[in-house]
């Protein structure tokens, strides 16, 4: 009898340590103050400063991360030049280039490939063409590695994309697989919504949000 009473004793304890834990606390918590877990890793982390080599405005030369503090930065990860699904998202992400320069937000291409190998993609492909945006080389995976973006068997980074902050700090970022090509209006749509939830006075964006939406504000 002891023996079933202390059961439920405990099983009473972990119960309610569970729904302690799992209650919804954000009503009352700040904007970009929130303790996230382990499964989003990358929330709220800082990216690495780094310098990686560039090809930009038919050049080649370093560009350093941290020069982009106090900008918002999209560091947009792609599989490899010279593929199918790739020139795609790169020629989108320069149509949307221009919006996302008037709102505040600078763009870095990122794959594994060298920069002499962006320069001849730039060079020959009529789309990327196109790409007036730094087209960098992460040539060993450093900074694919630190991001969680690197593919160790094939030596390419996924397809990944991190809005950064001015502070250098990641605030969303997607992941998907070789095959899914990413859209540049949806990137473009979290990064105004970050932007706004940072500017604000407290609000939240809601599902869909754009650009002149009503926000949430927690009572």
């Amino acid at each position: 009898m002891k023996t079933r009473i202390l059961y439920y004793i405990i099983a009473w304890f972990t119960a309610w340590g569970t729904l302690s834990s799992c209650s919804d606390n954000r009503g009352s918590t700040a904007p970009g103050t929130m303790q996230y877990p382990e499964a989003s890793p990358y929330i709220g982390k800082h990216i690495p400063d780094m310098t990686l080599d560039v090809f930009h405005r038919n050049e080649i030369r370093e560009l350093r991360l941290s020069q982009y503090r106090g900008k918002w930065l999209i560091l947009f990860f792609y599989p490899g030049d010279f593929t199918f699904v790739c020139p795609t998202e790169l020629k989108e992400m320069s149509e949307y280039y221009p919006k996302f320069q008037e709102a505040g937000a600078e763009i870095i291409s990122i794959s594994t490939d060298s920069v002499h190998v962006h320069r001849a993609w730039h060079t020959h492909h009529e789309d990327i063409k196109k790409v007036t945006y730094p087209m960098a080389s992460d040539r060993s995976g450093r900074l694919s590695r630190a991001l969680g973006a690197y593919v160790p068997d094939k030596g390419t980074a996924v397809r990944a994309s991190f809005v950064v902050d001015p502070d250098g700090k990641i605030i969303a970022y997607e992941v998907t697989d070789d095959s899914i090509g990413r859209s540049a209006s949806e990137l473009f749509r979290k990064f105004e919504a970050a932007k706004a939830v940072r500017d604000g006075d407290g609000g939240f964006c809601p599902a869909n949000w754009h650009a002149g939406d009503e926000m949430v504000t927690p009572k």
